[in-house]
């Protein structure tokens, strides 16, 4: 696939994700693809997710602890099979009341017209912050 046709793959994945279609986001995705989310594991959607079943207990784990999800992402760069977004999101997490605004980059890897790769890379100590119950002001350190 062109750069152009990766990058409206993976534009196609923020709009049905923003729809609230999962199961949408998983058809553009390859049987055997990977998602990479490193951080503490005071984050409930932190981890390595394999396959669509990985991806989806993803999407399950940031649905039950969080809401009020918004992204907004841009394209920033294309090269052959790979592609960078980046933007920002915000959430709410749902145990604690506390809000994410974070900065977002999603590192995209396009084979055959499926995503086989995606990692995250946001702010994991706010969303640390953010996932723990404890006081406002005291961030456990």
């Amino acid at each position: 696939m062109s750069e152009q046709a990766n990058v409206r793959l993976i534009q196609d994945i923020y709009h049905a994700f923003s729809r609230g279609n999962i199961a949408g986001v998983l058809d553009l995705c390859d049987l055997e693809a990977s998602l990479s989310f490193e951080g503490p594991a005071s984050i409930p959607w932190v981890g390595n997710w394999h396959r669509r079943e990985g991806w989806a207990r993803f999407f399950d784990a940031l649905g039950e602890n969080a809401d009020e999800i918004t992204l907004q992402m841009e394209p920033f760069a294309a090269q052959g099979d790979n592609v960078v977004m980046v933007g920002r999101y915000q959430a709410r997490v749902k145990r604690t009341g506390k809000r994410i605004d974070s900065p977002l980059v999603h590192l995209w890897t396009v084979r055959n017209g499926l995503v086989v790769r995606c990692q995250e890379m946001t702010n994991t100590a706010a969303e640390a912050v953010a996932c723990t119950a404890a006081a406002a002001g005291n961030t456990g350190q």
